[in-house]
């Protein structure tokens, strides 16, 4: 599977959470090795539903960098995990997805 850059994911998330208003505050981010897996089996999203997008990044640590980045610099809440998949979903009252832990 091709990984991407970290600057290539951080642009198609924060184009992809400003088409749904840009609060990155009603957002989680997470890394995992099964990104799908993690979105809808561990965290509950729903696939059909909800409102997600997951990337495979180049390394772990470049989606760990990308988590780090969209948590710490535009406020999304950090989800627990390593892996080179990173994903993101909107959680709350405009998703089925519960809010983060």
């Amino acid at each position: 599977m091709t990984g991407y850059s970290v600057q290539q994911i951080k642009f198609e998330f924060i184009s992809y959470v400003k088409e749904f208003g840009a609060d990155f505050s009603a957002w989680s981010v997470g890394a995992a090795e099964d990104a799908p897996a993690a979105l809808f089996g561990e965290h509950g999203v729903d696939e059909a539903r909800d409102i997600w997008l997951w990337k495979p990044a180049v390394s772990p640590a470049a989606a760990a960098m990308v988590r780090d980045w969209l948590c710490g610099r535009q406020g999304a809440a950090a989800l627990a995990g390593e892996g080179r998949q990173v994903f993101l979903f909107r959680r709350g009252q405009a998703s089925g997805a519960p809010d983060a832990m």
